[in-house]
C-alpha cells in the first residue's frame, strides 16, 4: 500500500509540474506574440476596457466588418484593402479577440452590437454604415440595426446564420460538437497543448485550411490570435449564449426595403471537418432554406452564391464578399442622391 501511495503521490506531483510547466510556456509564448504583432489600428476606451479598431480607406458609406464566432479583423484581410479602394472600411475586434480587451458579460449579440456602436463613436467614426456580418456577425449585424435603425444604410449578410438555426436537427447536432470541442479548448490552452499542437502542425483541418489561405503576412497573426486564453473564452462565452442571442434576433423587426445581399456558400464542403454524426447532405439542405429566408427580411434583397467556397468564403471566394459589398454601396449611395 505504501508503494501504491508512493506511486499516486508520484504521478499527481508529475502532472503538476507539467502544468506549470505547460502554464509557463503559454505565458511566455502569449508575451511574446504581443511584442511582436502590434495592432495595425487603434485601441480605444469604451468605458473601461479597450477595444481595436481598423479602419482605411475613405469616403460614405462606412463599411463595418462583424466577424463571425471565432473571427476578428485579420479575417478581413482578403478584402479589406479592395473595400477601401471604393470606401471608408472598418474591421474590428470583438471584446476578448486578439487585441481587444475582455468585456462584459453575458456575449449576447445584442451585448457587441451595443459595443461596437460604443466603439465607432469613441472613435469618431461616423455612418451612415454598411454592415457586413458573417456567420454569427450577421445576428450582429442585424441586432446593431434594430438598435439604431437610422445609422444604416445597408447590410451583407455573408453565410449568415439563422434565428431558428437550433430547431434544425442537423445545425444542432452540429453546434453541439462545436460546444465539446470549446470545453476541451477551455482546459487545454492554459496548459499550452493548443500552442505545442499549433508548433507541430496538428490544429484542426478547419484552422489549417484558413491559415493557407490568408496573405503570408497575416498568417503568424492568425496562429497568434487563436493561441490566447482569453480568445477561447470569448468564443466560449459567445457560444454558451447563442439561445439567447437567437432569441434576441427573434424580436427584431424586419428590413424594409434596406439594401441587402444575401451571401451564401454551395461549395461541395461546407466545413472542412464536419463531425461525423452530422448528416452533410441534409445539413446543406437545411442551410440552404435558411439562406433563403434571410431574402425575406427586406423588399429590396438579392442572393447571390459562392459556388466554390466552404463556410469560410472570405477565403475561399472573396470575390463574391466584394461583389457583394459594392452592389450595397452603390445602391445607397444612389438611394442617397
Amino acid at each position: 500500500m505504501r508503494w501504491i501511495r508512493y506511486g499516486v503521490a508520484g504521478l499527481l506531483g508529475l502532472i503538476v509540474v507539467l502544468a506549470a510547466a505547460g502554464a509557463l510556456y503559454q505565458f511566455i509564448g502569449t508575451n511574446v506574440d504581443q511584442q511582436k504583432f502590434q495592432p495595425p489600428g487603434k485601441l480605444i476606451d469604451v468605458g473601461g476596457y479597450r477595444m481595436h479598431l481598423y479602419c482605411t480607406g475613405a469616403g460614405s458609406p462606412t463599411v463595418v466588418m462583424e466577424a463571425m464566432s471565432g473571427g476578428w479583423s485579420v479575417y478581413w484581410s482578403t478584402v479589406q484593402p479592395e473595400i477601401a479602394k471604393m470606401t471608408r472600411i472598418c474591421s474590428y475586434d470583438r471584446a476578448g479577440y486578439a487585441w481587444s480587451d475582455p468585456g462584459p458579460t453575458p456575449r449576447t449579440g445584442q451585448q457587441i452590437a451595443t459595443e461596437l456602436h460604443t466603439l465607432l463613436v469613441k472613435a469618431g467614426v461616423d455612418g451612415p454604415y454598411v454592415l457586413v456580418g458573417h456567420s454569427f456577425g450577421g445576428f450582429c449585424a442585424r441586432l446593431f440595426r434594430n438598435l439604431y435603425p437610422s445609422e444604416v444604410a445597408g447590410m451583407v449578410l455573408v453565410d449568415a446564420g439563422y434565428e431558428a438555426e437550433l430547431s434544425r436537427a442537423q445545425f444542432r447536432k452540429f453546434f453541439d460538437a462545436g460546444r465539446r470541442q470549446l470545453s476541451v479548448l477551455r482546459v487545454v490552452t492554459p496548459l499550452g497543448i493548443l500552442r505545442l499542437f499549433s508548433s507541430l502542425g496538428l490544429l484542426p483541418p478547419y484552422l489549417e485550411k484558413q491559415s493557407q489561405q490568408v496573405p503570408p503576412d497575416v498568417r503568424p497573426m492568425l496562429r497568434a490570435g487563436r493561441l490566447r486564453t482569453p480568445y477561447i473564452t470569448a468564443v466560449a462565452n459567445e457560444t454558451a449564449v447563442l439561445p439567447e442571442t437567437l432569441e434576441q434576433v427573434r424580436t427584431t423587426s424586419t428590413l424594409g426595403d434596406l439594401p441587402l445581399v444575401i451571401l451564401t456558400a454551395t461549395g461541395p464542403i461546407w466545413w472542412p471537418d464536419l463531425p461525423a454524426e452530422v448528416d452533410a447532405a441534409q445539413f446543406k439542405q437545411e442551410w440552404l432554406e435558411m439562406q433563403q429566408k434571410l431574402t425575406t427580411l427586406s423588399s429590396h434583397s438579392t442572393q447571390l452564391f459562392a459556388d466554390k467556397s466552404s463556410h469560410f468564403m472570405q477565403f475561399d471566394q472573396p470575390q463574391v464578399i466584394l461583389d457583394g459589398v459594392r452592389r450595397v454601396v452603390e445602391a445607397t449611395r444612389q438611394k442617397s442622391q
